[in-house]
């Protein structure tokens, strides 16, 4: 808490500096001569800050928020006019203050969040994990304690991760402990503990100061981090609150790593598994790619037969499909694929595409008729997913999520192969580019992602809404790519809040490639504060804080190079 005696001298600085202004110098002293005013001002200890030593008989205090930090003397009543003026010009100063602070503090926090994330994505163990969230935490907090404490639940156990910190009796007073601990983590909450309950608490006796964050992941929470002080001192809430935000980075991470572990373990049976799916869905030539090259049977075609088309290519990826099929069998994952595709292949020849390969865990589709037709299937796929979801839920399924990737182009479509084996083909860049785009749309959260000659390419864009997401170099391109996001097939609720947010959205992206980058954070933290589901948003509020403290050269021009495919 600010003591009296600084919040008046904090005030007077504040009358100083206005004072110093020459534009309101002018003001005064015109105010002074229009209403023939002579007076002299004063700070809290009598140093005269304008006019000179008389002795008016009448004084005027300036108090703001019920502290007097300066006086005005006068030998006129009119001068109340002067003293209201000044009150209210230092409370604009200090508003003014207050909002520049806030905003710094704000920088500070995105940055340390960021840089903390960088460092976890790096890291695929969990004690790797907890050794760097309490180093961190030692770095930026005051503390002497630390532990990274995880439950294990084949055992029901609370385990040491990682700590730090003199403490002969730790793994003891764990033990001891257990059952309290497990109830904290179970309790899933944040806190400072008093110094009361410190006192009370023999396994404590070496802190005079603790507060604890849990390790939480959606609705689960995996252990808790918990940090102590040998010396007396008071936690703040401000404190207590990057604590969260470094526990909740860390179960994220956990979780990402018990995954990342599991997933090695079941690898070679999902790849099999999709390899099956893959050969099976392969086997048919679409009808319409007969009818491209001219023919009506599959029967009429040769080895040979080529025809070149400008068609939009279109890339479709069940999101987290590992997480869906790996409790699955081979044939289960088999009937789900083909449930997947006999909801998703109608619509695509509704609006006069083709699915001309399957992926297994998606599948490559053409529009000869363009953008237009490929953008609404895209939409009408996700609303479909949303009725299909709403099955699954009642069955206790996991939802299935889609990401879209497309590109607008001239491609070459034809028979090869050998005389004993044909197959359908097609060799073109805008099939490339258009599986890069669906691999970005991963990367900038978008349940729709298409490139400028796809948006060009549409007949009647006014059907739909779109944000620019700037410009991406990937591999295999010698010039960038302008990327859109479509958000039209976002549920409603995140629909709604990009459709609103559209503005804001917009101005922050002209801000980001003016290298406005503070401001750019400041407008996308506002967007992502708003509907934390908008990871779009977010991931531009990472990279401008990450690029306020960078270097850039003097052509950059926004463009992200993609090392991925």
């Amino acid at each position: 808490m600010t003591s009296p005696d600084k919040k008046i001298r904090n005030k007077s600085r504040a009358l100083k500096h206005i004072l110093k202004d020459v534009k309101i110098r002018d003001l005064l002293l015109s105010l002074s001569d229009e209403l023939s005013l002579e007076f002299s001002i004063a700070d809290s200890n009598s140093v005269i800050l304008w006019g000179e030593h008389n002795n008016y008989s009448k004084e005027f205090q300036l108090i703001h928020k019920n502290v007097h930090f300066a006086t005005l003397y006068s030998e006129n009543d009119s001068c109340k006019i002067i003293e209201e003026l000044l009150a209210s010009l230092v409370n604009k100063e200090l508003e003014k203050k207050n909002i520049g602070n806030e905003v710094l503090g704000l920088y500070r926090e995105i940055n340390m969040i960021y840089d903390f994330s960088e460092k976890l994505s790096e890291i695929i163990d969990e004690k790797s994990i907890a050794e760097m969230a309490l180093s961190e935490a030692s770095q930026i907090l005051d503390t002497t304690h630390g532990l990274f404490l995880l439950h294990d639940t084949d055992s029901d156990r609370v385990i040491i991760l990682s700590s730090f910190g003199k403490d002969p009796e730790r793994e003891k007073n764990i033990k001891e402990q257990n059952h309290l601990l497990k109830e904290l983590i179970i309790r899933g909450t944040s806190s400072i503990v008093s110094k009361e309950v410190i006192e009370k608490n023999p396994a404590l006796r070496h802190l005079k100061a603790m507060m604890y964050a849990p390790l939480k992941v959606k609705n689960k929470t995996l252990g808790m981090v918990i940090l102590g002080h040998d010396q007396e001192k008071e936690y703040r809430a401000a404190e207590l609150k990057l604590l969260t935000t470094i526990a909740s980075q860390s179960a994220v991470a956990i979780e990402g790593a018990h995954l990342y572990q599991k997933g090695l373990k079941a690898a070679k049976e999902r790849e099999d598994a999709i390899k099956r799916i893959h050969n099976v869905s392969q086997k048919f030539v679409p009808t319409e790619f007969i009818k491209s090259l001219g023919k009506n049977r599959l029967t009429e075609v040769s080895l040979g037969d080529l025809t070149e088309k400008e068609v939009t290519v279109m890339f479709v990826d069940i999101r987290e499909f590992t997480s869906i099929s790996e409790n699955l069998s081979p044939k289960d994952n088999f009937l789900f694929i083909n449930a997947f595709n006999k909801r998703m292949g109608p619509i695509i020849r509704k609006n006069n595409g083709f699915i001309m390969q399957y992926l297994g865990d998606g599948f490559m589709a053409l529009f000869p008729d363009g953008s237009q037709n490929a953008l609404r299937a895209s939409v009408e796929m996700h609303k479909s997913l949303e009725g299909y979801n709403k099955i699954r839920k009642q069955k206790d399924r996991a939802p299935v999520k889609v990401g879209i990737g497309m590109q607008n182009g001239n491609l070459i479509m034809g028979i090869t192969g050998d005389v004993e084996r044909l197959d359908a083909a097609i060799i073109s860049d805008t099939v490339n580019t258009a599986s890069r785009i669906e691999g970005l749309s991963k990367h900038f959260s978008t349940s729709i992602l298409m490139t400028e000659k796809c948006l060009n390419n549409l007949s009647n864009p006014e059907e739909f809404v779109f944000r620019y997401l700037g410009p991406v170099q990937v591999i295999g391109k010698q010039k960038p790519i302008k990327l859109y996001e479509c958000i039209n097939g976002d549920h409603d609720s995140l629909f709604e809040h990009k459709s609103k947010t559209l503005g804001t959205f917009d101005e922050g992206m002209k801000l980001y490639f003016n290298r406005e980058f503070a401001m750019a954070a400041v407008t996308f933290q506002k967007i992502y504060k708003q509907n934390k589901k908008d990871l779009t948003a977010k991931l531009f509020l990472n990279r401008a804080a990450h690029l306020i403290t960078e270097e850039i050269d003097e052509d950059w021009k926004g463009v992200q190079s993609m090392t991925k495919k």
